[in-house]
């Protein structure tokens, strides 16, 4: 596949600002192949959808745990309070990473403090997640399995909950232990009782994700010889994914999920941009033009 046809392709279900340099990415990524690539994805309306097929929005990780009946009515009504108190600040597009910051450790500390409240036993995930039906984007499942057949590593960074995430992910039968990765905030276990007691350190939020070193991790082996990487995400805090480990190439797709003013920032930040909520058919695109040249 010639690398316009590509750019053609892509330009019927998405927008590129710069056609000359997302050319050059993609060139390099399908001349690097399987062997130099991997993924690291946002999970909360990026793996997920934004809104549902019902016309709903979309659970987060955070919020399948409100939504569940094995919490407390006080816990959801507390969570509704810190959610609509904070959240205007994580989209104010007026302040800078380094003013909303101290917004959003306050928000997650909060929220995770009660979490730790509702003695939710580490047995009860599973049951949760299933309470709470969660619509992934069409074609991740198609995405993944591209992944782990040709073993390129995926890494999924989030704020979220890595546990709620990972249980989803089960569910849906889209979890790849083999290549598939997760950094996100993780609920840590009492040993005896079984009781979600703590939460392990690093904080991940929406704009801390440059500092959370991805070479830090058991991850970092399988990557660091890998230097090309494409980078997906639905918010501007998502650009700083990459920013953990050293790489060559970075082609970033975003998904534009809502109708507001903030596209010309999109399309000025990310080299690819899905608009409407989108499937996964770019990414598709892009990882059968490099299994094509793998192959041959």
């Amino acid at each position: 596949m010639q690398t316009q046809h590509l750019i053609n392709l892509i330009k019927q279900h998405a927008c590129i600002s710069n056609v000359d340099t997302t050319n050059e990415k993609l060139s390099k990524l399908i001349e690097g192949g399987l062997s130099s690539l991997h993924i690291i994805c946002d999970f909360d309306c990026t793996m997920t959808k934004y809104i549902t097929s019902k016309g709903k929005r979309n659970l987060g990780s955070h919020h399948i745990l409100s939504a569940s009946s094995c919490l407390t009515q006080e816990y959801k009504a507390e969570v509704k309070k810190l959610n609509d108190y904070y959240s205007p600040f994580e989209t104010n597009m007026a302040m800078t990473s380094a003013e909303k910051t101290p917004y959003m450790v306050e928000w997650l500390t909060k929220i995770h403090k009660l979490i730790i409240g509702q003695n939710i036993h580490k047995d009860k995930i599973s049951e949760m997640v299933d309470e709470n039906d969660v619509e992934m984007r069409a074609g991740l499942d198609i995405l993944t399995e591209k992944c782990k057949v040709g073993n390129v590593p995926f890494l999924i960074f989030s704020a979220g909950l890595g546990n709620i995430i990972e249980q989803v992910l089960i569910s849906k039968n889209l979890f790849h232990p083999d290549n598939m990765h997760i950094i996100s905030n993780k609920m840590g276990f009492n040993e005896k009782t079984g009781i979600y007691d703590h939460f392990k350190e690093p904080l991940i939020h929406t704009f801390n994700k440059s500092e959370v070193m991805i070479k830090d991790s058991p991850y970092y082996n399988t990557v660091k010889n890998r230097g090309n990487i494409i980078l997906i995400g639905d918010s501007i805090g998502d650009l700083q994914m990459a920013s953990g480990i050293s790489h060559d190439i970075c082609l970033s797709i975003g998904f534009y999920n809502k109708n507001d003013d903030f596209f010309d920032k999109y399309q000025e930040m990310f080299d690819i941009v899905v608009t409407g909520d989108g499937p996964m058919k770019v990414i598709n695109y892009i990882m059968d033009a490099i299994i094509k040249t793998s192959v041959n």
